[in-house]
């Protein structure tokens, strides 16, 4: 079974894009799954992959 997770976890995943062109309704496409999901939606997923340029500075 797949793990559920939130659309917005898909924010550091390397198989999704997110479309903020109406902020209302902030879509999240899913390159994996062929789907378009909302931003707050909850979600199976068991793709998950961190993007690596994504670091935290020191200062």
């Amino acid at each position: 079974m797949a793990d559920m997770i939130l659309t917005s976890e898909c924010e550091q995943c390397i198989h999704s894009v997110i479309n903020e062109e109406n902020k209302a309704r902030v879509k999240v496409y899913c390159s994996v799954k062929d789907k378009t999901y909302f931003w707050g939606q909850c979600i199976p997923c068991d793709y998950k992959e961190t993007k690596k340029n994504v670091q935290k500075g020191d200062g």
